[in-house]
């Protein structure tokens, strides 16, 4: 059994249906294939001002308005224990969309898939396992796969990998990659969400700790949701007893969300993240191209992982990885009070705090200036 068209795009992530939409709508014959349904995901999905521009691109800016979604304009980073360091607000943005909305990432994936259904051209293909690369010569010319218990031969023109950090096309092109696995993760929980954050529903809450971040993210119309950051290697061997422990160490941190964590019983209300980076030798190889998490994967900070998928940027990858990864995370106590000092010095600084909001905002990456860290670290007025 053969099916042919243009383009095949391995992978029905953001990254793959927001090329899928756009190669749809110029009348492009296309194939998506997907793997096995993926279980539920208890994270926030945000989408930060310049990936809402990236939807109003796409057409998909007024029908993710109507999604269960929470609006978001400013951003509270505490220390752990210690009080406030600082408050990023989007509203000092000269943007059309001064602001971030956060939902859950099934909610978006359904969004994409609605408006693929309105391009004829387009079809997907659920629950198929990718066995072999095809190849004309030295030409990619499609992939073998099993559907519904049935070999089939796809083939298009151009192969796209967009299936994730784990690239099976990526493997199979012999496309050399550097793939780390940062040594902490996150768990992601869904809970109600408090009256005390009915009168704040615009504000996401950072907890800055020494080797600890917890975040609260207001999601859809109740809910609140939780990033909890674990050390990768724990997370894994957390018995009922670990899921305990963590439950208590954020009700320590967060009093207000006690009770709402009583309902996270067990391990199957909790999303286990482990952050990866993707840094490929090259993106393209003879028939074939990869985009996404499959090219240049990022850390999940600064949530911009919704935008560089539709816009496939490296170099927005660089500018959030390399100035906010190693500097949040760390838990050396001299760098965790620099870490502090920058925040508390941003914070005093209205004009620094709009540099890093526009950054965060994904509306200009470009990075401080010297003359600016020197502001950040307080070493000049």
């Amino acid at each position: 059994m053969r099916n042919s068209s243009d383009v095949l795009i391995v992978g029905a992530g953001v990254a793959g249906l927001s090329l899928a939409l756009r190669l749809g709508a110029k009348g492009y014959r296309v194939s998506i294939l997907q793997g096995n349904e993926p279980p539920p995901v208890y994270r926030p999905e945000m989408i930060q001002p310049a990936g809402l521009q990236a939807m109003a691109e796409l057409g998909l800016f007024k029908s993710l308005e109507e999604v269960s979604a929470a609006l978001v304009q400013r951003f509270r980073f505490d220390r752990m224990g210690g009080g406030p360091l600082c408050q990023v607000d989007y509203r000092v943005l000269s943007h059309a969309t001064p602001y971030a909305l956060i939902t859950l990432p099934d909610r978006v994936q359904r969004l994409f898939e609605r408006s693929l259904d309105a391009c004829p051209t387009v079809r997907v293909h659920r629950n198929v396992r990718i066995t072999e690369l095809v190849r004309q010569g030295t030409q990619v010319a499609g992939v073998k796969a099993i559907e519904g218990g049935q070999e089939r031969e796809f083939s298009a023109c151009v192969t796209i990998g967009a299936d994730g950090c784990g690239s099976w096309v990526r493997g199979a092109l012999g496309i050399r990659s550097q793939v780390k696995r940062y040594r902490n993760g996150f768990l992601g929980m869904l809970v109600k969400r408090p009256p005390e954050f009915g009168d704040l529903p615009d504000q996401v809450r950072y907890y800055l700790g020494q080797g600890q971040i917890l975040g609260l993210f207001p999601c859809l119309a109740d809910r609140l949701c939780l990033l909890y950051m674990a050390p990768a290697d724990r997370i894994p061997t957390m018995g009922q007893e670990g899921l305990e422990r963590v439950k208590q160490h954020i009700a320590r941190v967060e009093p207000s969300i006690g009770d709402a964590l009583r309902t996270i019983a067990s391990w199957e209300q909790v999303s286990r993240l482990v952050p990866m980076r993707v840094r490929a030798a090259k993106w393209v190889a003879d028939g074939a191209a990869l985009i996404g998490d499959a090219a240049h994967a990022c850390h999940p900070h600064v949530a911009q992982g919704t935008f560089q998928a539709m816009e496939d940027g490296k170099a927005l990858a660089e500018v959030l990885e390399d100035e906010y990864v190693w500097l949040w995370e760390n838990g050396n106590p001299l760098v965790v009070r620099l870490r502090d000092r920058i925040f508390r010095n941003i914070g005093d600084r209205p004009h620094l705090l709009q540099k890093v909001a526009a950054t965060e905002a994904g509306i200009d990456p470009s990075p401080l200036t010297f003359a600016e860290r020197l502001q950040a670290l307080g070493l000049c007025a």
